[in-house]
């Protein structure tokens, strides 16, 4: 016996895709669609044709002309069966083109479903694609899905890829530079490496990796090439760096200038600024933050990070100069805890303060297999002080984490020269005293 179809699948096959009954011809991409106006209109697109003194609400045979290379007679095809079906099953591979169609017809039905999509296989090879298919088309959960991808895993993973990193444009870079969310792979320094290995697939046709060193070693610019009119289209996203957290390491300056990259103006100031700092704190009238709105903090903070591949004990500090503040990290099973190690017999530049102050916030990621997150844990802003050998647990670890562990930490040790005026904001808590 020959299977009854259903409703909407008599309507799909008969009225669609046998085109029976069409009322309207509907020329797209050269081709003739022919549909039903009481169908179609479900779009406020053709309801809008199709009403009022439009000259297409009286003709059989209209005609809409698209500047959309997104949008393809393929994606038509699901786009306008779907006036006909109840459900319609979309594939990853075709979601940015339905979803060009969909908001070409203003479908949100289907633009929502093309953005579940996007959000659940967001990964390597499609954050880039989506995230600007988001921006395009004004989908906001799906471009936060795609630059929380990024954020995440642009310094710990992504700048492994060069085709990857080809994908990313100096408008992409900027925003994820830009935020205070991005994991830094150790310290800050990290940021400017990886922007480097990203102007070098951008201006070197051939990529091989132990290339860029060498690259940038035996450069022949004899001014910083950001300046210069090849390199000022990729100027944005250096510019977008904190400049005073790249200069807290002796061999990190002398990677900076060996490059010749950042012109020489763009780091006075943030020399400046460290220098007032040391003076402060040499004098005893800073000793650490202790008032910042979360805009300042956020604004200031030097960002630093680490992946922890087991679980078990592990003791680590960032190399980087914190004003003879040496802050060490104790992680385990159960919690993260922050010490102020005093030693006086360190060959390092040593604070003597007997409290000192900092403001830290601490975000622990697990990812899956798509190194989308799959847990997330994390303190909110936290005013912690901490006297001479002073260890403070920062969080217990919840039992959903799984490694690798990946650790983001957002810290500030020295009151920003802004912050002297502001009042603390609600969201930053003090943790015991």
């Amino acid at each position: 016996m020959k299977k009854l179809l259903t409703t909407a699948q008599y309507i799909y096959k008969t009225l669609f895709q046998e085109e029976k009954a069409s009322d309207i011809t509907v020329f797209i991409l050269g081709k003739p669609w022919r549909l039903h106006k009481v169908y179609i209109s479900q779009s406020p697109y053709f309801a809008s044709m199709f009403s009022g003194s439009w000259k297409e609400a009286h003709q059989k045979i209209v005609h809409v002309e698209l500047a959309d290379p997104n949008i393809s007679r393929e994606s038509l095809s699901v786009v306008l069966g779907s006036f006909y079906q109840d459900e319609v099953s979309l594939e990853p591979k075709d979601v940015i083109s339905i979803l060009a169609t969909s908001t070409m017809f203003q479908l949100q039905g289907l633009i929502d479903q093309c953005t579940e999509i996007m959000i659940e296989t967001t990964n390597i090879k499609t954050v880039v694609p989506y995230y600007n298919a988001a921006v395009s088309y004004g989908v906001p959960a799906a471009k936060r899905a795609a630059k929380k991808w990024l954020e995440v895993n642009l310094l710990g993973y992504g700048w492994r890829f060069p085709s990857f990193l080809k994908e990313l444009t100096p408008d992409i870079m900027v925003e994820l530079i830009e935020s205070p969310d991005l994991v830094a792979w150790q310290t800050e320094f990290c940021i400017y490496m990886m922007l480097r290995e990203w102007l070098f697939v951008h201006i070197e046709d051939k990529y091989q990796a132990l290339q860029v060193d060498e690259y940038f070693k035996t450069h022949t610019w004899t001014e910083p090439l950001l300046s210069t009119e090849e390199g000022k289209k990729y100027s944005a996203p250096f510019k977008a760096l904190r400049m005073k957290h790249l200069l807290l390491h002796d061999q990190d300056v002398k990677i900076l200038y060996s490059d010749n990259l950042i012109p020489a103006e763009w780091l006075h100031g943030a020399y400046k600024e460290q220098w007032l700092h040391l003076l402060r704190i040499d004098a005893n009238i800073d000793r650490g933050p202790k008032e910042m709105t979360e805009e300042e903090f956020f604004k200031e903070c030097f960002r630093c990070g680490r992946c922890v591949e087991k679980p078990g004990e592990h003791i680590w500090r960032w190399t980087a100069f914190h004003f003879g503040l040496d802050l060490v990290v104790y992680l385990d099973t159960t919690s993260l805890r922050i010490r102020r190690n005093h030693r006086l017999d360190t060959d390092h530049i040593t604070i003597n303060q007997r409290k000192r102050n900092i403001i830290i916030k601490v975000c622990l990621i697990s990812l899956d297999e798509q190194r989308q997150i799959k847990h997330m844990q994390d303190t909110g802003i936290l005013r912690i002080s901490l006297h001479k050998n002073e260890e403070k647990q920062i969080m217990v670890l919840d039992k959903q984490l799984s490694y690798p562990l990946y650790i983001s930490v957002n810290m500030q040790v020295a009151t920003p020269f802004a912050a002297l005026t502001e009042e603390k904001s609600p969201n930053v808590t003090t943790l015991g005293t």
